[in-house]
């Protein structure tokens, strides 16, 4: 996936699963053993650092749930989410997109 949003593609990491599957404990993991996201974003920024310094990284963290056909901004404290989440909506340039998801610009792991 890294390497493929290296060369420009978009890239996007689903979980779906019946309760109880093991989805979260893959995705994030555990102190001691991190899960799929962590080491992904782990190597994102050691391959940012290690890239020529002549190029401009802009990495933004963007979190949803899709849960009982709702899209919901994790992001979001649960009282401020919209009762019937967030809409899905595609545009010609920008392509599929999440309408007002919020992005949250980061310049490290940590």
């Amino acid at each position: 996936m890294l390497n493929n949003a290296f060369e420009g593609y978009n890239v996007c990491l689903f979980a779906y699963g019946q309760t109880g599957s093991g989805k979260s404990y893959s995705i994030a993991g555990y102190p001691g053993n991190i899960g799929i996201v962590p080491r992904a974003c782990k190597e994102l920024f050691d391959q940012v650092k290690k890239g020529p310094s002549t190029l401009k990284h802009l990495i933004y963290v963007s979190i949803i749930e899709i849960y009982n056909e709702k899209v919901q901004d994790l992001l979001i404290p649960p009282k401020n989410r919209p009762a019937k989440g967030l809409a899905i909506r595609e545009d010609k340039d920008k392509g599929m997109y999440v309408e007002n998801l919020t992005q949250i610009p980061v310049s490290s792991y940590d």
